[in-house]
């Protein structure tokens, strides 16, 4: 993967450099595990430069892959992607004003996911607990924002920590999803490679 950055980093002008153990800010390339290879981003927010290095990736090694997100503490959404190609997307919050995926459907769809990751014999109807979005025009939005049983709220499996309604679900689902490693500091597995870009 990181070689395919490399090539990704170069073609816009930058190069990867090790990041400084002084710096707060770098990209993580984490040890694979599970099948799953994480990079966790820096703190900025380059939408687009981050959609399209994850597409790189995808096409390079002929894999799919998910972009997933927090925005703010507040929801958290993903974009599934395969050969290069987004295949689907989804925002938990229905209605924020979201700048992410412009006009394409956000509601996410569930047997895609499954279908795109066979060996992790995902089950498909905590794939839809997970998937479950809100709207604050729904006029129940107060009851279940302010209530910690209501039942809409639940989480999708037992020993979840969040609600599946909560912007914290995102962590319970990267544990679904088996990317998580819990054996030392941190959510991902240890780092392989930390990392910066500068100008050519």
């Amino acid at each position: 993967m990181y070689e395919a950055l490399t090539d990704f980093w170069e073609a816009e002008g930058y190069r990867l450099v090790l990041a400084d153990p002084k710096q707060k800010d770098f990209y993580t390339l984490h040890e694979e595990h599970n099948g799953w290879t994480v990079l966790d981003w820096t703190r900025g927010w380059e939408w687009d430069l981050r959609r399209r290095a994850q597409f790189h990736v995808s096409r390079v090694y002929d894999c799919p892959g998910l972009l997933t997100f927090m925005y703010d503490g507040d929801y958290w959404g993903y974009e599934l992607f395969h050969h290069g190609v987004e295949v689907d997307q989804f925002v938990q919050w229905a209605d924020a004003d979201q700048c992410f995926f412009d006009d394409r459907p956000v509601g996410g769809r569930p047997e895609l996911l499954v279908e795109q990751f066979p060996d992790l014999r995902l089950d498909l109807d905590h794939v839809r607990g997970y998937l479950t979005s809100y709207s604050t025009d729904d006029p129940a939005y107060e009851d279940f924002l302010w209530d910690d049983d209501d039942p809409r709220n639940r989480p999708v499996r037992e020993g979840d920590a969040w609600g599946r309604l909560d912007g914290g679900a995102i962590f319970d689902f990267w544990s679904f999803l088996g990317a998580e490693h819990h054996s030392g500091p941190g959510c991902f597995p240890p780092a392989w490679r930390r990392f910066t870009t500068e100008p050519q």
